[in-house]
């Protein structure tokens, strides 16, 4: 998990979980579209765990769960199918973009609106956080809901809504792009110091000379500091990027040790995952049956108003 991914998507699900019953799923269904091989997806499977975990708040309520092991979003994927129009996926920006970079896709990748459809529709979900470029989707799964209610005139399917929060919709990457792994200019979470430390002194920056003033506002070094700083200590360094001397190598070090201070305890956790991963086996199957229960009952009655 890297920065981008973690203000776009992870916090925001930790700020509802707050005031919401919460669900953080593993999608491990979603991943068999371009990981082809068990081995290497069972061991992404354990670290995307170990970081959902390591990130968590402890007093945290959040129920995290493994998609394959609520067992009913690709049969309620499946009941879904036969009711989205072929026009409407012709549409997704995942088939879109798919299709730009290879011309064989999948049929996992073509439907993908549809599971992700299904992952929603399952938990009564009222709010989805979503970034900008899943909102799309989230429209689909209004949409699908929709087609479903009025076809067999019920109400069974809740329509969610997004939550998107516009400060940190984009997180620019160390080329000051938006933060992806397709881009390769992130930065990981759970990197090791020396790692992070060379992706950080890598952010591309302007070419003023060291005596010059520099505008922090408009600076990718600042944009991620903004990210993680209090106001107060943002203050302080938005002063230094006015001052004589100050360059942008002192900002980059400042964010490092931001950074390294804001997830010292994850990533200690992290660390301890690493050596025993006990704890995350018996959470995963306490909230992978509570998953399978809630699931199964959706699915029942959706099966029966169907005829099946």
């Amino acid at each position: 998990m890297h920065i981008g991914n973690y203000f776009g998507a992870f916090k925001p699900i930790v700020d509802i979980s707050q005031w919401n019953t919460t669900y953080l799923m593993l999608a491990d269904l979603h991943s068999l579209t371009s990981v082809h091989d068990g081995e290497t997806l069972r061991r992404n499977k354990k670290r995307v765990l170990m970081e959902y975990f390591a990130l968590l708040p402890q007093d945290s309520k959040i129920i995290v769960f493994e998609q394959s092991k609520a067992n009913f979003h690709d049969k309620t994927a499946g009941v879904l199918h036969n009711l989205v129009p072929y026009s409407l996926m012709l549409r997704a920006h995942s088939f879109k973009d798919s299709q730009n970079k290879n011309s064989d896709i999948n049929m996992g990748v073509f439907n993908y609106p549809i599971l992700m459809t299904a992952d929603i529709l399952l938990y009564d979900t009222d709010i989805v956080p979503v970034g900008k470029d899943q909102k799309q989707h989230l429209e689909f799964a209004r949409d699908i809901a929709g087609f479903f209610n009025k076809t067999y005139k019920t109400d069974l399917f809740k329509l969610p809504e997004p939550h998107i929060d516009a400060s940190v919709m984009t997180i620019p990457g160390t080329d000051g792009r938006k933060m992806s792994k397709s881009y390769d200019n992130f930065i990981g979470i759970f990197d090791d110091e020396k790692t992070m430390k060379k992706k950080i002194m890598s952010i591309v920056t302007w070419s003023e000379e060291l005596d010059d003033p520099k505008d922090p506002e408009n600076c990718n070094v600042f944009a991620l500091i903004k990210l993680f700083a209090k106001k107060s200590r943002q203050d302080e360094i938005a002063c230094k990027y006015r001052e004589w001397g100050y360059w942008y190598g002192h900002a980059k070090l400042e964010l490092l040790e931001i950074i390294l201070d804001y997830f010292k305890t994850p990533r200690e956790r992290f660390t301890s995952f690493e050596e025993d991963a006990g704890y995350i086996d018996m959470k995963l199957e306490d909230w992978n049956k509570i998953a399978f229960d809630m699931a199964e009952k959706k699915y029942s009655e959706m099966v029966r108003l169907v005829g099946l």
